[in-house]
């Protein structure tokens, strides 16, 4: 897109957003258009488990969906903290626009309304079944699945550790 030669790109937005903006295309000129404001009801990024694994290591699976939620409210807590972490493990990236890449994705997608008012890791499973739907439109199931298929509470701790401050 950048070198002009289409007119659109899919991608996770923000790091779309960061790439064009890094080749010098003006923030101005760049037009995102998020799938949620054209009528998808998806949902993004999950923790995906083998379900023998779920079953025979409990306590493995709440811990690490226990420490996920604790990353990401200190991401949302401490930006600047986070990209710290980052630059000590990956020496290439550059600060100012790793640190507006977090905090662009984490405005947009990690604290929605749904998580100011649930917490991390909640789902609402009428639009998990909306999303479900709307997946099956594009790509036909052999065997749809139903919300409680592919999402449980069961590892999640209490609301009030979940939430965003």
């Amino acid at each position: 897109m950048a070198q002009g030669k289409v007119d659109a790109i899919t991608g996770f937005w923000f790091s779309s957003y960061m790439n064009l903006k890094a080749q010098g295309i003006p923030p101005e000129e760049i037009v995102v258009l998020h799938m949620r404001d054209w009528g998808l009801d998806l949902y993004g990024n999950g923790i995906v488990a083998n379900p023998d694994f779920m079953r025979f290591n409990p306590k493995a699976v709440a811990g690490f969906v226990r420490g996920t939620i604790r990353g990401i409210q200190e991401s949302v807590r401490d930006p600047e903290g986070a990209i710290e972490s980052v630059m000590k493990r990956n020496a290439i990236v550059k600060r100012d626009v790793e640190l507006e890449r977090l905090k662009l994705s984490l405005e947009r997608n990690f604290v929605t309304p749904d998580v100011k008012k649930n917490g991390i890791g909640t789902v609402d499973l009428k639009r998990l079944e909306r999303s479900i739907e709307q997946i099956g439109l594009t790509f036909p199931y052999t065997n749809k699945p139903k919300p409680a298929d592919i999402f449980t509470t069961q590892y999640l701790p209490p609301k009030e550790q979940r939430l965003v401050k």
